[in-house]
């Protein structure tokens, strides 16, 4: 019988939903004085040069850098940041920084911003003058080149250079891939003004453009580029690149293993180049330039892949039936695969040594693929067992409990049919091991001095229900964060950062990117990379446009106390069985909020470790002592208590949350 998943999708978002509406201190996690970026506009951007980028935006004040992966910018002398205005940084960028794309984070002495993307380019970058919006003229360039601006209201853009006859020329504009609300069209205008090329959207682009054409006859050629509704702004922002360059459409496979080898294919197929996946400046399991640049072209390919952990494995045609299904590596993470042409469909065949659980997650929209997946599972007798096509928003999904041992059948296909170049795709392989899936909400984490502030870490466990252990990597010297105990079947916990000093200086300790690792006590989950989700609208922006592209880049930063902080002491108690504990809450207070402090748990009861019970109270001095009490059948082991303190004065309410209470139970001594 055939399970319905988007009814379990369904089910499962709402247990999420209800643990994140118990977790209120989320609401307090995401500053509103954090800097925005509305747009940057930036000379430099190259390996090994010296880069200079205009932020606009909001909340400027205070501003101190410009992070990138691969260089960090400072204010430029004679930077007057004391207003909230434009402010230009100045830094320089690694030499050994593939060309691609690249997040960055403006930091300031209040927080910091939610990521932004930039093109770092090997092309010569030039700025757009007022001839680009003559339509007769255009602005003339030199290839190859690069060119970044914006587009305003109703206004194209015009770019002019010459050609002779038998020249090859690419143009490709990124915009929608840079979180731009720019949805660009391309069109090639020949010498006598005719339209020679046109193009709106490339498939696997999430909206941009691409052209590549030979020129017939000498000439001087203009290139026009706009936006489909014509719209224009400060965030309809772009980067065009023009010149000898292949018409990559993608890079296959889609995932890809640290040194492993991706073919680059061009708009007809061709493969144009061989490359290597290398790891990922941005972090693991990201969107990640791939270093690429064939012989003869003008500069680098600009394209990505997702590296990975693990075996990547490729389809083996003929797989068009399922008695020519491709057979699975037993230790495969992931299987790759492309429709050659309309209608096709690949088979692949899963051995299961035992009974468990087989999840497929399809990998397309945020690794760049335009492919909308269908899958279907079937048993070895060609029963189906389990189909998905969209999870929501998100890709097709299959998580299906098997039977039995032996042999499974996944039939892959494109839901409207369509194949051919860029027509890739990845599904994610979990098959009978134990594996844990790990996302926060947010990309972006602005801590309080002196206290504290969290995000949500929402975990789906598959064929593991055990304990877990989670710990930050890279944290910045002004943050902490003692690696805790998530508690066994527990799906959704505060991951909760401290900034500990509330009198030190600002300085660079007090932001930087950082990593969280799950991993199981007894070694039985390999190692977790949690993934962010896209961030939600800011509410001024309910409809502001963002990449799909995969990401685990949570950034962290250092921002002004609170109106108050909280504290447990002591930090870690130990409990046995039918015995009680005290922990006094300490609270650090804003002279102006004397008003008492609600203390309770930050997650749902049922979420302690079985057998725990805390209560809470009303603090209204700088102390509450608080119980934690162990029942006789307690479970044994370590637990991680959270804790938040709620207060509310006049028509201002804060949530802050506490650093976790680390609790041992043990039983009672004979």
């Amino acid at each position: 019988m055939a399970v319905s998943h988007q009814k379990i999708c369904w089910l499962f978002a709402l247990r999420i939903a209800i643990c994140s509406g118990c977790l209120l201190l989320l609401c307090s996690s995401l500053s509103a004085q954090d800097p925005v970026i509305d747009r940057l506009d930036g000379t430099g951007l190259h390996p090994g040069q010296r880069a200079e980028v205009l932020v606009q935006g909001k909340q400027l004040q205070g501003t101190s850098a410009l992070w990138t992966p691969v260089g960090t910018l400072r204010l430029k002398a004679g930077s007057d940041v004391s207003k909230d205005q434009p402010v230009t940084l100045e830094g320089d960028i690694s030499a050994d920084a593939v060309p691609g794309i690249y997040p960055v984070r403006l930091v300031t002495d209040h927080g910091c911003s939610e990521a932004a993307f930039v093109v770092v380019d090997d092309l010569p970058t030039v700025a757009i003058t007022a001839d680009a919006d003559n339509r007769q003229a255009g602005q003339s360039v030199m290839l190859p080149t690069s060119i970044a601006g914006q587009l305003n209201a109703v206004a194209p853009r015009y770019f002019r250079f010459s050609l002779t006859a038998g020249q090859q020329i690419t143009a490709e504009v990124f915009a929608r891939r840079l979180s731009s609300e720019l949805d660009p069209v391309l069109r090639l205008l020949g010498p006598d003004g005719r339209e020679l090329a046109y193009n709106d959207d490339l498939p696997g682009t999430e909206g941009d453009a691409l052209l590549h054409w030979t020129a017939q006859a000498d000439g001087e050629y203009r290139l026009e580029l706009r936006d489909v509704r014509y719209s224009g702004g400060a965030r309809h922002f772009f980067h065009l690149r023009i010149g000898r360059l292949p018409a990559v459409a993608t890079a296959v496979p889609r995932l890809a293993a640290v040194g492993s080898s991706l073919n680059l294919t061009d708009l007809q197929g061709a493969v144009v180049g061989q490359v290597m996946a290398g790891d990922s400046p941005a972090g693991p399991a990201t969107l990640t330039a791939i270093r690429s640049r064939v012989a003869e072209a003008d500069a680098a390919s600009i394209v990505s892949a997702v590296v990975v952990a693990g075996a990547v494995f490729s389809e083996v045609e003929p797989n068009d039936v399922r008695e020519q299904s491709s057979a699975v590596v037993a230790d495969a993470a992931a299987l790759a695969g492309d429709f050659q042409r309309a209608g096709d469909v690949d088979w692949f065949r899963l051995t299961a040594a035992a009974a468990g659980n087989l999840t497929a997650l399809a990998r397309t929209r945020d690794a760049g693929s335009p492919a909308d997946l269908v899958l279907e599972l079937y048993n070895a007798e060609g029963g189906e067992l389990a189909e998905s096509d969209d999870a929501g928003p998100k890709d097709a999904e299959i998580s299906f409990q098997l039977p039995s041992a032996g042999d499974y059948f996944l039939k892959v296909a494109e839901l409207a049919g369509r194949g051919g170049v860029p027509w890739s795709y990845a599904v994610q392989l979990h098959l009978g091991k134990p594996t844990v899936l790990a996302t926060l909400p947010a990309d972006r984490l602005s801590v309080p001095r002196g206290g504290t502030a969290s995000l949500l870490l929402s975990l789906r466990r598959l064929n593991y229900d055990g304990p877990l252990k989670v710990e930050a990597v890279g944290l910045p010297a002004a943050l902490q964060m003692e690696p805790f105990a998530v508690g066994a079947k527990q799906s959704a916990v505060p991951l909760t950062l401290t900034a500990t000093d509330p009198a030190a200086p600002a300085s660079d300790a007090d932001w930087g990117a950082i990593g969280i690792r799950l991993s199981a006590p007894d070694g039985s989950v390999p190692a977790t990379v949690v993934q962010l989700v896209p961030p939600p609208p800011r509410k001024a922006d309910a409809d502001l446009f963002r990449s799909m592209r995969a990401r685990s880049d949570l950034f962290v930063a250092v921002r002004p106390s609170g109106e108050f902080s909280l504290r447990p002491e002591p930090a870690a108690v130990t409990v046995e069985h039918g015995a009680t504990a005290t922990v006094t809450i300490k609270a650090v207070r804003g002279k102006d909020w004397t008003v008492p402090i609600e203390i309770a748990l930050a997650t749902p009861a049922d979420q302690l470790s079985p057998g725990v019970q805390v209560a809470g109270g009303s603090l209204t001095a700088d102390e509450l002592a608080i119980t934690i009490t162990a029942a006789a059948d307690a479970a044994v082991g370590p637990c991680t208590i959270f804790l938040q303190g709620k207060s509310k004065k006049d028509n201002n309410e804060r949530i802050f949350p506490l650093p976790p209470l680390r609790l041992e139970v043990k039983a009672k001594a004979q």
